[in-house]
């Protein structure tokens, strides 16, 4: 289980924040560490991040896969967002250029690693073939929208279909590479609930 944090406050005691130079130079350094289904938590300082994170008791908003592919020597990340579905971007970018306004991503981002994928890299092709078949898939704003109001009257029922989350997309990934990630309460699927699992281990608060 990756250290617990259930609110960004606290994520910002134990954690303080260096210089953004900082940050792009520790990246630089251990580039070569990352590897594929390395997962990367967002804490973002957007009010719509922080109602995620109140909901799921979690200092985290969004999450997204590392996507590695050494015969190119390139290093990506892998995410769903609400503009723009399922993309790929460099994952300096996050250091960078998050937003295409020339700065870092704004907020806190940690670096974890699933132990199955540690022990098991082999698996890793299967993360890679599901995040190439769906590519540019539209972002879940329904579900995102219903997730929300079902965190103000309780409803349970769980929407499926074929568009995806942040979260829905790192469940089915994991899935289709046989890996099974958990559900908040079997119905709402959050960063927080992945967090939380006791296979995977935090390598780094990167911002």
């Amino acid at each position: 289980m990756a250290t617990a944090l259930r609110s960004k406050r606290k994520l910002d005691q134990l954690f303080p924040e260096n210089a953004p130079e900082t940050n792009f130079k520790f990246y630089e350094e251990n580039r070569e560490e990352f590897k594929t289904g390395d997962l990367l938590f967002f804490s973002g300082n957007h009010w719509l991040s922080g109602l995620i994170r109140w909901r799921s008791k979690s200092a985290w908003s969004h999450v997204g896969m590392v996507l590695r592919i050494d015969e190119m020597n390139r290093v990506f990340l892998v995410e769903s967002i609400i503009e723009n579905g399922v993309r790929l971007l460099p994952l300096s970018f996050v250091f960078k250029d998050y937003g295409g306004d020339n700065k870092p991503y704004d907020g806190r981002v940690a670096w974890t690693r699933h132990k199955f994928l540690e022990q098991n890299q082999e698996y890793a092709l299967k993360l890679k073939e599901f995040c190439m078949d769906n590519l540019s898939k539209q972002y879940d704003r329904k579900e995102y929208w219903r997730i929300l109001w079902r965190s103000f009257i309780g409803r349970k029922k769980f929407f499926s279909d074929d568009k995806f989350t942040c979260a829905e997309f790192v469940l089915e990934a994991f899935k289709y590479a046989h890996i099974e990630l958990p559900k908040e309460r079997g119905v709402f699927i959050s960063p927080g609930a992945f967090w939380r699992i006791k296979d995977l281990e935090m390598r780094r608060i990167l911002i």
